[in-house]
């Protein structure tokens, strides 16, 4: 059986003799949001799998499990979490953002991307 994104996380802090609260505290997140990635009882964006590779003095590759609907939560991005509300209320821990804010964030989200790809454009010489 593969293993989930959580047990993959617990692992390879395990390996490396890493404390669960000083993952969490150096990744800028609570340890009981850790706690819950690496129970499977809650899913991890691809920002916060970064920052507890980098708590982990590990590369995010080496801790990514694409997501696989099949096998509960996975890694998100951030398309799955604005993808419907329910989704965007487990990312912001539980609360409801107004109406307002929800269309910021998508408007917001909007414009980063517009500019990413821009940016990305540019780089391979297509500006």
């Amino acid at each position: 059986m593969s293993e989930t994104q959580g047990e993959r996380i617990r692992r390879v802090r395990e390996e490396r003799g890493l404390k669960q609260g000083h993952v969490a505290r150096e990744a800028k997140i609570t340890q009981a949001h850790l706690s819950r990635i690496e129970n499977d009882e809650s899913g991890v964006t691809e920002h916060t799998l970064k920052k507890i590779a980098d708590a982990m003095g590990t590369i995010f590759e080496d801790l990514i499990i694409r997501k696989d609907n099949s096998k509960g939560p996975g890694v998100n991005s951030i398309d799955d979490v604005l993808s419907s509300e329910s989704a965007m209320v487990r990312f912001l821990n539980g609360e409801r953002p107004d109406k307002e804010t929800y269309d910021w964030v998508r408007r917001s989200l909007a414009v980063i991307r517009a500019e990413v790809r821009r940016r990305n454009d540019e780089v391979k010489g297509l500006y």
